[in-house]
């Protein structure tokens, strides 16, 4: 490992904290999405303008790669300190003891381990889950040899983290030797100090080096033993909306499927066999994880593998675990030989950690290995911290958004209705493929909370060719498994009299409104079979459907088309649980692109009325906006208000005149 310490100007303590913390979080090899710590001491004035002495220490939601000084949480150094004299402390009680020390009661909760930080008799301290040290410790090797490795660092066999793991390495700290230089907690990673930033942050740098060296003088070759070749991947991609399916019994997930590079060599490996059951490369992980990942040799051994898995996963809850109602048994990762990683979270996020913490944990047992014996912690330990009290309190606080782990597509995304329906549904919870044939689509969503944005993923496609929409779907089913909701959006508006209307328009019309709507259902309604868990298909059709206005014949009737294809979706779906829904819309100007053009002001003009009395030109006098529909969208979707419904037509047009 190099130092990446630039010789930057930095004005003060907190500079040096958050650069040298950032630092230690931009390196997926020591720190992995909100893993590790880091702390400074400081000297600050209170609200009563005192001196006091301040541990400020990485609080809770906070991230090192891109952390502030707002990140770190203030605890009062005197009330840390008196607790050196406590013998013991339960989890929760070591929470509200570190809560009435803080220095500002609306900052983020401190960091479990705060009082180890605080025993640290340092100003800075560091702390990682280092791939390199964890491929030491979590073998055989004696605390003796690996104190032997690296010289001037304590090591300390496995705690749990919390106020018994801050009291055991008290006794060491305070008998520290002159020129410690760090300390390795065996299974969980390493911790760092010095009197600077640099100083602490350079330590981590040799300690981890020496780790690597280490590893790379006992490493053989081949890395990783290859068992089998490259399985053709379109079976396993064709059956995935089979696999989210049963993942999604309890609770809806989203895949993220990786047969590239390291995932595809090891799914090629006897490793990948091995280690199945050889647990994480930290504790932290499990909560996340579990000990076990599935191993498939076939897909057809597929379902009997996550029942097997499932069944054991409950035999464990029940043999370790009595206060505390049982977590998803469904496996999280799962390798299928030849092919490569399947993991599955609650949302992409969730999917997406949940596959980097596997792709480290898969090289640090295999790098493990190579030095040792592998040896993880005892699979009590393991349900101990998966069930970990405090990790429990944050579950019954959890709030699950509605539709939390479900995936939507919905077309003419780059404006409008659609674009505002895709927006609700990923505030919602929902990942969302958000298609439209404008390629300004890809940036139509770039300006919203990074919470939402990150749920949606704008396609480029034309709905009016099968192959585009075969591709839409192979995406989809690659990408993330499967789909549970399509919005039939998208829609091209003609208007002209029965003389004057031209077989091109009408043509056009049936191609995007009718044709394109057909194609949609049809795939999202195979897939949705497949899943077993039910589905909605929502068409956006128009009062023009049950109140058709003179100079519509193009628009009118194709979009009667798209209505008789959700009567059939509703008739022959009903008993998959897939339910089948009409919005009638009327009048939706804002950020339409489908009233541009002038269209607005001749459907105006044929009603003899301004542009204002057109637009409000209904029961209400209000003009109807993009998100009455979709808020109605996304109750249609919730099986507590409408689960009992389908096969009917909502209109949203302020009452028709």
């Amino acid at each position: 490992m190099e130092s990446a310490w630039k010789d930057v100007k930095l004005a003060d303590y907190r500079e040096e904290r958050v650069y040298s913390s950032r630092l230690l979080g931009s390196d997926s090899n020591l720190v992995l999405h909100g893993g590790g710590n880091t702390s400074v001491k400081t000297d600050e004035i209170d609200h009563a303008g005192r001196k006091v002495k301040v541990l400020r220490v990485k609080g809770s939601g906070s991230d090192l790669a891109t952390i502030e000084w707002k990140g770190f949480t203030g605890l009062r150094m005197d009330d840390m300190e008196l607790a050196r004299g406590i013998s013991s402390m339960t989890d929760q009680e070591m929470m509200d003891y570190l809560r009435k020390s803080m220095v500002d009661p609306s900052e983020p909760s401190p960091s479990v381990e705060s009082f180890l930080h605080a025993f640290i008799p340092f100003r800075f301290v560091d702390h990682s889950h280092s791939d390199a040290i964890l491929s030491i410790t979590n073998t055989n090797i004696t605390e003796r040899e690996i104190t032997e490795i690296f010289r001037n660092v304590l090591v300390v066999p496995y705690i749990p983290p919390g106020f018994k793991l801050a009291k055991a390495l008290l006794k060491l700290i305070e008998n520290m030797p002159s020129g410690t230089e760090g300390i390795i907690l065996s299974k969980h990673g390493l911790f760092t100090f010095g009197d600077t930033a640099r100083e602490s942050y350079e330590r981590h740098v040799k300690i981890v080096t020496i780790a690597e060296q280490y590893a790379a003088r006992k490493s053989k070759i081949p890395f990783l033993n290859r068992i089998t070749d490259r399985i053709d991947p379109d079976p396993v991609v064709k059956s995935l909306p089979v696999l989210r399916g049963i993942l999604s019994r309890t609770r809806k997930k989203v895949l993220r499927v990786d047969n590239e590079k390291f995932a595809l060599e090891y799914a090629c490996s006897e490793e990948a066999k091995i280690f199945r059951n050889h647990g994480p490369a930290t504790p932290d992980m499990l909560i996340r994880t579990k000990y076990d990942y599935l191993y498939v040799e076939r897909m057809d051994d597929l379902e009997k593998g996550i029942e097997d898995f499932v069944g054991a996963y409950k035999s464990d809850y029940a043999k370790y675990v009595s206060a505390y109602p049982m977590h998803d048994p469904f496996p999280a990762v799962i390798v299928v030989k030849g092919f490569g990683l399947i993991t599955a979270g609650i949302s992409i996020k969730e999917a997406d950690i949940i596959h980097d913490q596997a792709l480290h944990t898969f090289k640090v047992n295999c790098t493990a290995k190579q030095i040792a014996m592998p040896e993880f912690i005892t699979k009590r330990e393991a349900f101990e911290m998966e069930y970990w009290p405090l990790e429990e309190a944050k579950l019954k606080k959890a709030v699950y958004r509605k539709l939390q782990g479900s995936i939507s597509i919905v077309t003419g995304c780059a404006s409008g209705i659609g674009a505002e329906a895709a927006s609700e549904l990923a505030r919602n919870g929902s990942l969302v493929i958000a298609v439209d044939k404008d390629p300004s689509v890809k940036n139509m969503f770039d300006s919203l909370p990074g919470e939402v944005s990150g749920s949606i993923f704008p396609y480029e496609a034309d709905i009016s060719r099968e192959e585009s929409v075969k591709d839409i779907y192979n995406y989809v089913r690659k990408q993330f498994g499967g789909v549970d909701v399509l919005f039939n959006n998208a829609g091209i508006l003609r208007t002209s009299f029965i003389e004057e209307t031209d077989i091109e328009s009408v043509e056009l019309s049936f191609k995007v409104n009718s044709l394109g709507a057909f194609l949609l259902t049809k795939e999202a309604f195979i897939i949705m079979k497949e899943q077993k868990l039910g589905g909605n298909i929502v068409f956006n059709i128009t009062k023009n459907l049950t109140n058709p206005g003179p100079g519509m014949l193009p628009y009118g009737a194709s979009k009667a088309f798209a209505a008789h294809i959700c009567h059939y979706v509703a008739k022959e779906g009903g008993p998959y649980g897939i339910r089948a829904n009409i919005i009638n819309p009327d009048k939706i100007f804002k950020n339409s692109r489908i009233w541009a053009d002038g269209v607005l002001e001749k459907r105006a003009a044929a009603k003899h009325q301004t542009v204002d009395e057109y637009k409000r030109s209904n029961l209400l006098r209000v003009e109807v906006l993009p998100e009455h529909v979709a808020k109605v969208l996304v109750a249609l979707l919730d099986n507590d208000v409408f689960g009992a419904t389908t096969d009917a037509m909502i209109p949203v047009d302020g009452g028709i005149v």
